[in-house]
């Protein structure tokens, strides 16, 4: 495939490995370690400044969610896979740990979260042959507070946290940039 830019894309697929749907993905911040079958992550990397504009280059194959880890999402299945792109900026203390065991689960609330001062996302089940270069306008929330952390995700199947999607669903992401006006 030829990619709008580099020629070198990240390519996510969501999979099921032995116990448990894993989804295709990456993000900013730190694999701290595995609990049982469940991730315990480190979301964020120090960050101070004030962008406008996450641009980015993109495709995606959606498949049909047949993997539900959690039965409140059971309505899910059969339906289309998205892909999740999004940003955060926040002025959390240290970075913030996601936990996805059921038990003690810890995922990030944009709408909630008081740190959490700007947050932007593209979602799309959308399957796509050919790659889009899509600018994601930044919305801030609090624009008096300086960001300690920035946060970007991508991931193939938006509710892996949840271990939920698609098997071989497949987002291809490159040429990350953040733009300032």
């Amino acid at each position: 495939d030829t990619c709008n830019g580099s020629g070198k894309a990240a390519c996510l697929e969501s999979k099921y490995l032995v116990l448990k749907f894993a989804a295709g993905n990456l993000f900013t911040g730190t694999y701290v370690r595995t609990d049982g079958t469940n991730g315990v992550l480190d979301f964020g990397r120090p960050f101070t400044a004030f962008p406008t504009k996450l641009r980015f280059s993109y495709k995606y194959h959606s498949e049909t969610i047949n993997r539900v880890g959690d039965d409140d999402l059971k309505d899910w299945k059969g339906k289309p896979d998205s892909c999740s792109i999004y940003i955060i900026l926040a002025d959390w203390d240290k970075p913030f740990q996601i936990k996805t065991r059921k038990s003690e689960r810890s995922l990030l609330d944009p709408a909630h979260d008081e740190h959490i001062l700007a947050y932007s996302e593209l979602s799309t089940s959308e399957s796509s042959s050919t790659y889009q270069t899509y600018t994601l306008p930044i919305h801030y929330k609090v624009t008096d507070r300086r960001p300690k952390y920035i946060v970007v995700v991508a991931s193939a199947s938006k509710y892996g946290d949840y271990f939920t999607g698609g098997e071989g669903s497949c987002l291809w992401v490159d040429n990350f940039e953040l733009l300032y006006e």
